[in-house]
């Protein structure tokens, strides 16, 4: 048994999440756990400042020297220590002078925990366990969902999964209106200690976008994979994102006949024009392979991907991002160009088209190919989850 399981106790009972100690740069709080007095156990909690390296961490914090080579060779296959980061904390215990274990804070999920046994030191990484209080609320959007969803308890990162949960049906730069709603059940995330941890993953949403409403659960996978599903068992993930871009908004939508800003001729315009700022990134809607990537005289500098039956098509760019040419792969999400004015323009936008079988399509109102649905097999246990889910919803703001 390790030292560290003997001493679990007065460990878990100092170890606090970086974001709310309030600790002033370069403080360090040294402290002797009740439970372990007997043992002479010290916790010594040591703000990481620019520069350091864990040999001077351990060495400030009364780590004989010969130990340090013998916990960076521990830890070499789960964490390079080198890349430790200013600002986070480190806790290390010693057990009556002697280095017992360290703890470094990966992110609000994982951390990295070197224990000293019998045989030397071993390195893990492990997840920070939470309290987690289940929680439940309903937006209205009045402004933005971002600032009627802080209005309403809800941070940033929730907002943003949110978005990542639902881009594949709902263009967020563009379609979200006042009068849209969204119910989202969340986990609201304490320290072992009580002080309030970042948000935690999304349970169960509803969003209702221009009176069609979509939802989506999450549920793990008997092979530990896990995803969002909708009501009938089909990832929200798809193929294609409904849009290529994250900010601006439509200026010019698919239509059989507009007049063209620069010929003045009317024509019909078979793709949509997003208006954003300079610069914007463009990102690949779906996976696939460059077919062009280049200057393409009106159209400017233009990229255009083949998705097998489908091509999508991304003009008047300022640039092409680095790696992406004729002929490379990409990824959806993928930035593949920035938003610019080249060819003939009149203001920096994007002008994107989609096609299939070579006809160009209205990428906003297409029937596009749905996501994979849940195997058979795990309907029964997906419907349990799911019925649970959606009468947390229905309880709102409990």
């Amino acid at each position: 048994m390790g030292m560290f399981t003997l001493l679990g106790f007065a460990f878990v009972a100092w170890h606090s999440s970086e974001t709310n100690l309030g600790l002033d740069k370069g403080s360090e709080v040294v402290s002797t756990a009740d439970s372990g007095e007997e043992l002479g156990v010290t916790v010594k909690e040591i703000e990481i400042q620019s520069g350091d390296s864990l040999s001077v961490i351990l060495e400030n914090a009364g780590v004989p020297p010969e130990d340090h080579f013998a916990i960076l060779d521990a830890a070499q296959d789960v964490f390079d220590f080198s890349k430790i980061q200013a600002g986070k904390l480190m806790h290390v215990v010693l057990a009556q002078d002697a280095i017992a274990a360290i703890d470094y804070d990966l992110s609000a999920e994982k951390k990295i925990v070197i224990e000293k046994d019998s045989e030397g030191f071993e390195a893990k990484e492990v997840p920070i366990e939470y309290d987690i209080t289940e929680t439940v609320r309903t937006v209205t959007i009045d402004s933005s969902l971002f600032l009627d969803g802080s209005r309403n308890g809800l941070t940033d990162k929730t907002l943003i999964d949110l978005i990542e949960i639902f881009q594949w049906d709902i263009d967020f730069s563009t379609a979200i209106q006042p009068g849209d709603s969204f119910t989202v059940l969340y986990e609201e995330r304490k320290t072992k200690d009580g002080q309030k941890a970042s948000s935690g993953k999304i349970l169960a949403a509803e969003i209702t976008n221009q009176e069609k409403t979509y939802d989506a659960y999450y549920f793990e996978l008997s092979d530990g994979d896990s995803g969002y599903y909708d009501s009938n068992g089909e990832n929200t993930e798809r193929q294609f994102l409904r849009s290529p871009i994250s900010i601006g908004y439509i200026s010019s939508g698919y239509t059989n006949r507009r007049v063209n800003p620069v010929t003045k001729q009317v024509a019909p315009h078979r793709s949509i024009d997003y208006a954003a700022p300079h610069g914007t990134p463009v990102v690949a809607i779906a996976d696939g392979v460059v077919s062009t990537a280049g200057n393409r005289g009106g159209y400017g500098i233009m990229i255009e991907v083949e998705h097998g039956e489908y091509r999508s098509q991304f003009a008047h760019l300022s640039g092409v991002a680095s790696g992406v040419r004729k002929g490379s792969q990409v990824t959806q999400g993928q930035v593949i160009g920035y938003v610019g004015s080249t060819g003939n323009s009149t203001g920096p936008h994007l002008q994107y088209a989609l096609f299939k079988n070579g006809t160009p399509i209205n990428p906003l109102t297409a029937d596009l190919p749905a996501g994979k649905e849940l195997n058979k097999s795990l309907m029964l246990d997906f419907e349990t989850i799911r019925n649970k889910r959606i009468d947390q919803l229905r309880l709102k703001d409990n």
